[in-house]
This record gives structure tokens, C-alpha cells and sequence, in this order.
């Protein structure tokens, strides 16, 4: 009897099957792909209805429901488990009952479920198995604009490298493209169901569409998407940096400002004023002092005799940086770091905030979210303006507690100046050109409370293209001349001190127009510097006068016109690194700006101005916090010195050590960050080892940074964060998160992902894990925002805290099965492979070491494992994710992609060819040339891009030109290129290489790091040979040689790469 009612009570669910020819839901199919009549969608839910009591019998029944709800029924807003319910006939009081029986329905046949790092997103999953919400776009109109957006969306995501297996699809928010949703649309499951539509156009597989591509409407929009793909892809070219404005309201009248970087793909190194391209193959951005994304050489543009015209940088940065909070300053500072350790600082469009002198426009983007850009929203507009432009209607608001006032308007608002009578008409139209003012960063300012001019700027216009046009108009007047004229800007122009408006009138009738401070021949100069002492003397013109502003931390006494004398007490641990002035001009508003106070002598201080004590351990992440502060000198050479020290260093006397200038005012720690890096790279960042550090000597005061600093612990299955670098930690707090991932032989693919756990007690910093987090095995870990991060840890949380011993066996242990598991699993299905992509993936996000996850330690030492790994990472479309981070993975794993031989290449790729199923070969072997094209990716971000496209059509087709020996000249030609940080080259690291040939004249006298530096390439290319009797790089024994190799290799790789790839060829010629 049981048995005949369960089969009556399932007959819609039967019958479903049945006529699909299938026994039961089929592991992560999309249940839209059912394409259910209307006929077997209502009896589903009569199902439903006739078992009310007893749902949790009739899971199937309850998750087909919910997609074909969300396909057929959903009718905009955020929707709820109770509006579910209701919409299939239900109590809204049984909507709890029919979301746990969909949603262990999905479990029991092996879903994958959505993750945050709010946790298992169970209700999002049920809802996207409906894919598309068709009938509510197709019959409430909103077809059109929802098409528009996606167009938008396609193209806004082609010039950015995403990670389509993570990625946050809040990234929708911070595009343009949003404005052209309603309010209806904008929730989590539209914007998951718009990033799945925009990743299978493209990536061009159709079948990742969540909807039915036959039907006819839609079938239009995807060729229509695909148009807008295509044409975003052609139009791609290199443009200038720049920066662009959002403005958020909020209640009370407040307001605040956002800032982030226009997201260039691709740029051209004649856009950086100063960027050397014969040193700089890779840079990074900062914003505010934000990293917004990185930057590597992708191409040499040469003319016709070779001569190389330009370079050309591509962006390898996954993703987008959040919006910037602005905080007031009057110029945001766009930094350039190099890896040949340039500074560049950049005065790109868009680096001034918004100038209320004059109203600005901004448009709605979202609820309470305007862009300084037009949008979709095109009714929607608010003006901001100062004091002087308002009218009975203009409302306040401030912004950075700058009291301003703003008007809303839909087309067209007129305003009037009450001071200068100045009338002004605003539309809703924005203009399609920028501007940028640039040659006028001062250096020796630290802050000031204006834009400030020393010389006439250097004004480039830009079209919607980036193309630079010329044909604009320049003019300038003078605030103090009460506004009256307005003059032609030209080069020989000389400006009083004072408030100038510059205004640039566009080709299209609109006017961009900036307000600077000139400061004339202002400068400041001092004399008797002593550490704890010194003068300073302020020289301007007669119509400027300035007043030193009293502060706490010393004494200031003045000493005649213009002139201070500064001193600071001999015991206080605290001494400011600037003083403060205010300078007063007729008719002008104060200057107020600041200078680094000149102490002879070298200071490093956080930057509250507390002095570093000697011995303090500092965190890589944190060198943002700290300063050094330099002056003086009279010839004397100040240097900073940096050596690296453990536990498991045998001979100090043997380390190498850097020495570089210190910079002179005040500088960031973090500008020393690439020397520290350096350090790291010759001796390994070791982030595990608590006694390894890289040791600064800054003129006496020596400081230790770590890459973690703090430790952690489990109590009764919490984790507590500790810290050990201070000997009274009361008062320490712990600011950052703490995230997990699971591990262990047992687990899933779908249960492998990282989730945040939950502060349980402030004062004590201790976290505990979410309460549907039901794995025992983890790894806890700092969030890479975090300023002092934990040294990443395994737990057992059911077990004690393991000792140091215990631990290196089990990782041990652990690290032999994933050889053994990879090197018998097929890549293209393999449980293990998809673990180490993932994992590659999370240390990636999460900036965390990647030896941290054991999978990954066997790819090391192992080439035929590295190559098919990058297979993997290619399959499992982690290719940019790979990119991005393949100089860190290689630095960190002592390895190169470069050393892997030609003949294991052929192996691997041959093996997975074998593997592919029939059906799909034709598709796979269609795809074979985005694999060459991302080893060619891969090239030129390790070696020099000369070699990159040569090298990787050799490693795949064999085939390579002729090449000899290199004979005496040629070697002095590269001796000549080796240079260290100091003068002997006695930094760079020294060992005695082994070669199988002979590939020059042994007899010739080199330095000692000449003939390593030579070797090291010529080494390489043995291993990419698989020459006989070679050092083996992939070797654990030689995993010292592997590190050189790689030193040699990051520091000089124009030099390192010729010699490779010329050595490569002639093994190559003498093995014909």
C-alpha cells in the first residue's frame, strides 16, 4: 500500500522523467533545462498543494518548483521563501517547509551550492536553477533595458581579467551599466544570472547560457551580445590612466565622495612621463595610496630599423578595486611603482576632486549613488555647488565637512553666482572629453588645503576614445582681480600668488574649469640642522606672508622674518614629522600647507609621529603606517642596509647584504618595499618559519618585517589570534578577519571554499566558526585588507594545538599523497586537479603563501606536474587568476614555467588529448590555440617579452632557429648589463654551476657574479633541453640553484632571457 501511494503521490515528477528518458536529477544540471510545459509545472504544484503535511517527501517535486517559479512567476523586488510558496498555491506559513525540502533535495543529488562569505547561499542557489527569469523580462516591458545593460555589462567586463569561478557579482554595482536596471532588478540572483549570460558570451560557449537559446527573442539577444562583445574587443586599445567621481547620499544632508581608477587594459608606456622601459617590465598602481592594479610588459613597438618606439603594458589585476572613500585632499596622488624601484607620481584626469567653485553634475547610478558620467538615469540629476550659486531651492549638504549646497533637476537647471553675477545653464548632457592637467606635482608639500601651481600646467584633452585632441581653448583669471577677465593661457603667462581659475573649453561647447592656489617662487630652506634642532626659513614674494602654526611635540621660536627655529625634547618618544603654515595673500582665502620638518639625521616614526623603538617587528602589509624621515647630511652618505636573518642561518658572515640611499624628507616606509621583496626572493619569504625576517638597518635603528606577525591558537574550537612580537600586549586588538578553508582526503569539491568566522569576543579577539560549517579539518588565516596577519594555520578542530614537530610530519605526509594522487589522476576530470586550481585560486584572493595548501608544494619539484597544472588552471578557466600571480607562484615555489622541457610539454598535452571523451574532441582540439596563446601570457610575464611568442610556439611545435656558441664580445656585451645595488655586484648571489656543454669560451676572466648570472640562464635552458648530466631545477636537492636561477632571472630579465633563449637554440642546432 505504501508503495503504490509513493508512486501515485510522485506521478508528475515520474512522468517528467519518464518523457526526458532520465532515472532522477542529474548532478548540477540546471532544472530549467527541463524546459517544463505549463501542463507539468501545475501539476507539480498540485503535488505540492495535496501534501502540505509531509513536504519534506516531496523534495524534487519542491526544487523543480522553485526554478520554474523564479523562470515563469518571479514579478520583480528581492524575493522571499514566503513569496516562493504563495506563488505555487501555498501557505506563506509553509515557505520554511518548502525551502528545506528543495533545498535537501538538491543535496541529496550532489548540487553544487553558491558561497559567500556570508556562508552556503542555499535560497540563491534554488532560485538560479531557474536561470533566467523569462516571462518577467519578456512581459513587463523591460526587455529593452534589461538588453541595454547586458550589452553594457559585456562590455564593461571585456577589458577586465575576471576569475569566473569566484567571482563576487557585486562587481555589477560598480559599473555603469547598472543604471539601466530598475529597482525591480537589482538583487543577488539578477546580477548571478547576468554574470552567468555575460560569461558564456564571453567565453563563447553557448551553453553556459541560463536560458534557452532556440527561442526566437532570445536567441536575438544573444546575438546581440555577442555584437557588443566583439565590438568591445575591436575598439580595445591602449589609453592614457584616469580617474573617475561617484558622490553617495545620505541622510541629514551628509554626502560623500568616491574615487577609483577607469579600468585601462591595455597602456602605453608614452602616457608615464619618466617610466624607463629598458629597466621597468612591470608596475604596479596606487590610488590614494590603494593598489587598483598591475601592469606588465605585454609589447615592444619597434619602428622599422628595430629601434624600439614604445612599450606596451597590459593589466593583469583580476577584477576591480572597491570605490575609494575621498578625504578631502585637493589632488588624489596616482602612484607608479616599478620593479626597477621608480617612483612616478602622476597627475592623470580626473586626480582633482570635484571643483564646487564652479556647479558640478552628477547623474543617478543607483538608490542614493550618482556618477560624475552620464548613466541611463538621464531624469535623475543633482548639481553641487558652493554657497555663492545657490537659490531658494538649492538644499544643503555637506561633504567632507565642507558645507555645500545642491539642486536636483531632470533636463536643464539655471544657477546664478550672487558674487560675480556669472550665469550658467546645467543639462542633464555630460561631455564626452577629459581633461588633464599634469607637470605640477611639488614634491617637498606634504599636505595643503589647495591645489597649488608653481609653473603654468601641461593641459591634454582626450575624446570618449582616449585620443588626444587639440582643438580646445585654454583661458585663466585671477580671483583677486574680482573675477572680471578671463585671458588666454599661454606658456609665458606669469602668475601672481593667489587663487586661479583655469577653464577649458571643450570642441562640443562645454567647459571644464579647475581652481589652483599659485604659489610663485615659493620655497622653504633651512640651516643649523641638528637632530634636535633646526632653522627654518620661508622665502616668497612681498604679496604673500607666512605664519608658522604652533603644535604639540616642540618648540617654536621665531628667529626674524620668515624665519623658525624648531627644536624637540632629547627624551620624548614622540617627534612630528611636519610643521604646519599658513600663508596669507590680499584677496585670497589662507594657504595652509605642511612640510616635512628638516632634523639632520634619519627618524623613523609611525605615522603619528611616535619614534620606532630599536628591535620593533614590523609586518610587510603594514610599511604604510611607518616613515623615515631624513635631512642634513653635509656629504655624509646615509644608507640603509638590509640582511636577512633565521634560526637556520649557520654563518651571518656569509649573507648578502643591500644597501640603498635613504631617500631624503619624508618618505613611506613602503617605497623600501621593493628592496625588502628583494631580500625575500634571495632567501625565500620562509612565512612559516617564526625566526625568519628581513633585518633593516635605517642609520642605526633596526627593524625586522615579516611577512606574518601574528600567531593563533584553538580553544574549545575557537580560534584566538595572538600577538608575540611585543613584550605587553594588554592592550592588543586585533582589527581584521579571520577566514577557513577546509582540507582534508575527504573532501568535496563543492565543500571547498573559504568562509569568515564570526568575532565572539572583542577584548579577548577570539572567532568562532559559522554554525553550519561542519568541517573539522582547516586552515585559518589573516583577509588580505588585514595591516598584521597571521602566520596561516592547519587545524583539527575537534584535536589540541599541534607542536611544531607534529606539524612538519603531517604536511609531510599530506604533501607525498598529492604527488602520488596528481600523478595518477587525469587533468581534465581529476578530483586533485580541481583542488589545487582552487587552491591556487584562494591563495591568490587571499594573498596567502601558496605553499600553504600541500597540493600545491608537489607542482615544485616536478615538472611534468607543472605542466599539467597549467593545462588545469586553463581548463577550470583560472587563466587570469594564473596571470595575475604567476611571478609570486614562481618566486614562492622556487620554479619556473619557463624550465619546463619542450618534450614534457608534448607528453602532457598529448595525454590530455587522449582523455578528451569523442564527443567533445572537436571542441577541445578547436580550443588548443588559446592554450598556446596563454603560455605566450604567461612568457611574458616572467621572461622578456622579445622571447615570448618564439619560445611558445617552440615549446608546442618544435620548431627553432639556428643559433652558435656566443663568443667573447657577445659575453662582454652582457657583462655589461649585470649590475648589482652596489658597485662590486658583491649582492648578487654567487654559486658554482655545472653545465652539460660548453656554450662559451671558459678560458675568459668574469666577475664572479657575471659568470653565475650567465650560467643561470645557460642552465635553464638545459633543463628546457632536458640535457643529459644537467642540474636538475625541479630537483628538491637543488633547490638553491633553483633560487639563483630565479633571482637572476626577476632582476635581469632582458639579459637573462637572451642568453636562455639563445642557448636553447643552440642546443637545438647541435642536436640536428
Amino acid at each position: 500500500m505504501n508503495n503504490e501511494n509513493l508512486v501515485y503521490s510522485h506521478t508528475a515528477y515520474f512522468n517528467i522523467l519518464k518523457t526526458r528518458g532520465m532515472q532522477g536529477l542529474q548532478k548540477n544540471m540546471p532544472l530549467w533545462k527541463f524546459k517544463l510545459s505549463e501542463e507539468e509545472y501545475e501539476a507539480l504544484k498540485q503535488t505540492l498543494r495535496c501534501h502540505t503535511s509531509d513536504l519534506a517527501k516531496y523534495g524534487e517535486e519542491a526544487a523543480l518548483c522553485y526554478a520554474e517559479w523564479w523562470r515563469r512567476d518571479y514579478r520583480g523586488t528581492i524575493p522571499s521563501k514566503e513569496d516562493v510558496a504563495m506563488g505555487i498555491g501555498l501557505h506563506r506559513r509553509l515557505g520554511d517547509d518548502l525551502y528545506m525540502a528543495a533545498r535537501k533535495a538538491l543535496q541529496k543529488h550532489g548540487y553544487a551550492f553558491l558561497h559567500s562569505l556570508k556562508g552556503t547561499e542555499y535560497f540563491r542557489t534554488l532560485l538560479n536553477q531557474g536561470g533566467l527569469p523569462v516571462n518577467y523580462i519578456k512581459n513587463s516591458g523591460n526587455i529593452g533595458y534589461f538588453s541595454k545593460f547586458l550589452k553594457e555589462l559585456v562590455s564593461e567586463l571585456s577589458s577586465i581579467n575576471l576569475d569566473w569561478n569566484e567571482v563576487d557579482n557585486s562587481i555589477i554595482q560598480q559599473f555603469n551599466c547598472i543604471s539601466y536596471l530598475g529597482k525591480a532588478f537589482r538583487n543577488e540572483n539578477i546580477y548571478d544570472v547576468s554574470m552567468q549570460i555575460a560569461h558564456a558570451i564571453i567565453v563563447g560557449e553557448k551553453e553556459l547560457l541560463p536560458y534557452d537559446d532556440t527561442d526566437v527573442s532570445l536567441a536575438e539577444l544573444t546575438k546581440s551580445l555577442e555584437t557588443a562583445y566583439s565590438r568591445a574587443k575591436a575598439q580595445r586599445k591602449t589609453r592614457p590612466l584616469s580617474l573617475h567621481w561617484k558622490l553617495r547620499t545620505f541622510g541629514q544632508g551628509q554626502g560623500k565622495l568616491y574615487v577609483n581608477m577607469e579600468v585601462v587594459k591595455d597602456i602605453s608606456s608614452d602616457s608615464i612621463p619618466g617610466l624607463n622601459i629598458t629597466t621597468c617590465y612591470s608596475f604596479d598602481v596606487f590610488v590614494a595610496g590603494t593598489l587598483v592594479g598591475k601592469y606588465v610588459r605585454k609589447d615592444n613597438v619597434r619602428d622599422e630599423e628595430g629601434n624600439v618606439l614604445y612599450a606596451v603594458y597590459t593589466r593583469i589585476t583580476v577584477g576591480m578595486h572597491s570605490d575609494i572613500l575621498w578625504t578631502g585632499e585637493p589632488v588624489v596622488e596616482v602612484k607608479v611603482r616599478c620593479d626597477n624601484d621608480d617612483r612616478l607620481f602622476l597627475t592623470i584626469a580626473g586626480c582633482y576632486p570635484p571643483n564646487f567653485y564652479y556647479p558640478q553634475v552628477f547623474q543617478m547610478l543607483d538608490d542614493n549613488l550618482y556618477s560624475m558620467s552620464e548613466t541611463a538615469n538621464a531624469e535623475n540629476n543633482v548639481a553641487i555647488f558652493s554657497h555663492e550659486w545657490k537659490n531658494g531651492k538649492s538644499l544643503p549638504i555637506t561633504i567632507c565637512d565642507k558645507e555645500l549646497y545642491y539642486n536636483a533637476f531632470t533636463d536643464e537647471l539655471d544657477l546664478q553666482n550672487s558674487e560675480t553675477g556669472e550665469d550658467v545653464k546645467l543639462t542633464n548632457n555630460f561631455t564626452p572629453y577629459t581633461v588633464e592637467f599634469s607637470g605640477n606635482y611639488i614634491s617637498w608639500v606634504e599636505k595643503s588645503n589647495y591645489k597649488l601651481l608653481s609653473t603654468i600646467p601641461f593641459i591634454r584633452v582626450y575624446d570618449q576614445e582616449k585620443n588626444r585632441v587639440h582643438n580646445s581653448t585654454v583661458k585663466y583669471r585671477f580671483r583677486n582681480d574680482n573675477y572680471i577677465k578671463w585671458r588666454s593661457l599661454k606658456s609665458s603667462c606669469v602668475f601672481p600668488c593667489g587663487l586661479v581659475d583655469i577653464r577649458v573649453e571643450l570642441p562640443d561647447g562645454h567647459t571644464v574649469t579647475e581652481t589652483f592656489y599659485s604659489i610663485g617662487k615659493l620655497k622653504f630652506t633651512s640651516d643649523n640642522e641638528s637632530v634636535f634642532s633646526t632653522n627654518i626659513i620661508c622665502s616668497c614674494g612681498v604679496d604673500m606672508l607666512p605664519k608658522i602654526n604652533m603644535q604639540d611635540g616642540v618648540d617654536i621660536t621665531q628667529l626674524g622674518v620668515n624665519k623658525w627655529m624648531v627644536k624637540r625634547s632629547k627624551d620624548s618618544k614622540f617627534t612630528p614629522s611636519v610643521c604646519e603654515f599658513s600663508l596669507y595673500c590680499a584677496g585670497n582665502p589662507t594657504l595652509r600647507l605642511s612640510i616635512a620638518i628638516p632634523f639632520d639625521g634619519v627618524t623613523v616614526t609611525d605615522i603619528q609621529g611616535n619614534i620606532v623603538p630599536n628591535g620593533k617587528i614590523v609586518s610587510l602589509a603594514n610599511l604604510t603606517n611607518f616613515c623615515v624621515v631624513s635631512h642634513g647630511c653635509y656629504g655624509k652618505k646615509r644608507n640603509i642596509d638590509v640582511s636577512y636573518v633565521s634560526d637556520k642561518v649557520e654563518d651571518y658572515s656569509l649573507l648578502k647584504h643591500l644597501r640603498s640611499k635613504v631617500i631624503d624628507g619624508l618618505v613611506s616606509l613602503a617605497d623600501y618595499n621593493d628592496l625588502i621583496v628583494r631580500m625575500f626572493n634571495l632567501y625565500g619569504a620562509n612565512s612559516f618559519d617564526r625566526s625568519s625576517s628581513v633585518a633593516m638597518n635605517i642609520y642605526g635603528t633596526e627593524i625586522f618585517i615579516r611577512k606574518f606577525v601574528l600567531e593563533s591558537t584553538i580553544e574549545d574550537g575557537k580560534i584566538r589570534v595572538i600577538d608575540s612580537t611585543e613584550e605587553d600586549t594588554d592592550d592588543f586588538l586585533y582589527d581584521g578577519e579571520v577566514y577557513a578553508f577546509p582540507v582534508g582526503d575527504e573532501l568535496s569539491s563543492e565543500d571547498f571554499f573559504v568562509v569568515k568566522l564570526e568575532r565572539l569576543d572583542n577584548s579577548e579577539n577570539l572567532f568562532t566558526f559559522p554554525d553550519d560549517f561542519n568541517q573539522q579539518e582547516v586552515v585559518v588565516f589573516s583577509g588580505p585588507e588585514a595591516k598584521r596577519r597571521m602566520i596561516p594555520k592547519y587545524y583539527n578542530r575537534e584535536a589540541y594545538d599541534f607542536d611544531k614537530q607534529e606539524r612538519a610530519a603531517r604536511s609531510s605526509s599530506n604533501t607525498k599523497d598529492w604527488y602520488e594522487a596528481l600523478k595518477n589522476e587525469d587533468v581534465m576530470m581529476g578530483k586533485h586537479w580541481k583542488g589545487v586550481c582552487k587552491a591556487f585560486d584562494i591563495c591568490s584572493r587571499y594573498n596567502l603563501p601558496f605553499p600553504t595548501y600541500n597540493g600545491l608544494k608537489p607542482l615544485g619539484r616536478n615538472s611534468k606536474l607543472l605542466a599539467k597544472f597549467v593545462i588545469a588552471m586553463w581548463l577550470n578557466e583560472y587563466k587570469d587568476v594564473l596571470l595575475q600571480d604567476i611571478d609570486r607562484f614562481e618566486q614562492e615555489m622556487v620554479v619556473a614555467i619557463h624550465w619546463i622541457p619542450a618534450k614534457i610539454w608534448e607528453e602532457c598535452i598529448d595525454e590530455f588529448l587522449a582523455s578528451v571523451p569523442e564527443a567533445i574532441q572537436p571542441i577541445m582540439f578547436g580550443k588548443m590555440q588559446s592554450l598556446v596563446e596563454l603560455l605566450q601570457e604567461l612568457f611574458n610575464s616572467t621572461v622578456s617579452t622579445d622571447i615570448a611568442q618564439a619560445f611558445a610556439a617552440f615549446l608546442v611545435s618544435g620548431n627553432i632557429d639556428a643559433e652558435r656558441a656566443f663568443n667573447i664580445a657577445d659575453i662582454n656585451a652582457y657583462c655589461a648589463k649585470i649590475h648589482g645595488l652596489s658597485d662590486t655586484n658583491k649582492d648578487l648571489p654567487i654559486a658554482k654551476f655545472s653545465l652539460s656543454n660548453a656554450y662559451y669560451n671558459q678560458g675568459q676572466k668574469l666577475l664572479p657574479s657575471y659568470r653565475v648570472m650567465l650560467e643561470a640562464a645557460m642552465c635553464a635552458a638545459e633543463n628546457t633541453c632536458l640535457q643529459e648530466n644537467r642540474i636538475n631545477l625541479f630537483a628538491w636537492e637543488n633547490r638553491e640553484f633553483a633560487r639563483i636561477v630565479n633571482f637572476y632571472r626577476k632582476y635581469f630579465k632582458e639579459t637573462y632571457s637572451d642568453i636562455f633563449f639563445k642557448t636553447v637554440k643552440y642546443i637545438n642546432t647541435l642536436d640536428r
